[in-house]
């Protein structure tokens, strides 16, 4: 189940973000995926994704979070994940596992109010490497040291199963970022942060950690898509790509927060 959390423009310029941008990627942007696009800026979508089977409810990343969290006060725009998640009839008490593919805030906005776990029951599963990168950091103090306060926080290293699913190390954009692997889709987090990227893999974005391993992640996420024939479902692209970087039909909503969807 796909939750766009929240969208909004990002504050730079698209060619700033990615020094390789040019003509070509813009318009092909504007064919492919024009919901990554408003005027000449670049539309991000804030996606988590719920997966419920018979081995439990998994939330793969937690969002901008509420107005007043720091994801939200950088995007000027709050997020709406737990009506989201009602609306599909699952309430933060029936969550099993929140898998953080990275620790950026706006991927853990909902993860804990600073105070406690948004997720009462559930394991919070990160990379080792990713945790020792944001260790005594703001976004860690204010949104992991609570979970693991609580010993709600598993630590994984490599590649690891859960609950149905594997998890893979895919860094690059951090240095513990991670993927999970599902029968339906390959849920990327920021392997791809541009639709764009897919058709390009090369094209290196200037807040990835180590932009040469982020390029070989993008590359073998790929390759792995296309092996599996499933698409590659991403936080930030409007839809899923497949190997190709043929998007995957999803409901309209345009440039609009979309209704929770199945893949």
């Amino acid at each position: 189940m796909v939750l766009c959390d929240a969208v909004a423009v990002f504050p730079e310029a698209v060619s700033e973000a990615f020094p390789g941008w040019g003509d070509e990627a813009a318009a092909w942007t504007r064919r492919v995926m024009a919901g990554n696009v408003r005027g000449d800026g670049w539309l991000l979508h804030f996606h988590s994704y719920l997966v419920v089977s018979e081995s439990g409810v998994v939330l793969v990343d937690a969002g901008v979070g509420p107005a007043g969290g720091e994801a939200a006060e950088w995007l000027g725009v709050a997020g709406r994940l737990p009506q989201l998640m009602g609306q599909v009839g699952v309430e933060a008490a029936d969550v099993d596992a929140v898998v953080l593919t990275h620790v950026h805030l706006d991927h853990v906005g909902w993860a804990s109010d600073g105070v406690r776990a948004g997720f009462p029951r559930a394991e919070y599963v990160v990379q080792r490497d990713e945790l020792e990168h944001v260790r005594g950091g703001s976004t860690y103090s204010k949104r992991i040291r609570p979970i693991e306060d609580a010993g709600q926080l598993r630590v994984v290293d490599g590649e690891v199963a859960l609950r149905g699913m594997r998890l893979v190390p895919t860094p690059g954009h951090t240095p513990g970022h991670q993927s999970v692997v599902t029968e339906r889709a390959i849920l990327g987090g920021d392997v791809l942060v541009h639709p764009a990227q897919a058709r390009w893999p090369e094209l290196t974005y200037v807040y990835e950690r180590d932009p040469a391993v982020a390029v070989t992640s993008r590359r073998d996420l790929l390759a792995l898509a296309a092996a599996t024939g499933v698409p590659v479902a991403a936080a930030h692209p409007h839809a899923p790509l497949s190997a190709d970087a043929s998007p995957v039909a999803v409901p309209a909503g345009g440039d609009g927060v979309c209704a929770p969807y199945r893949l």
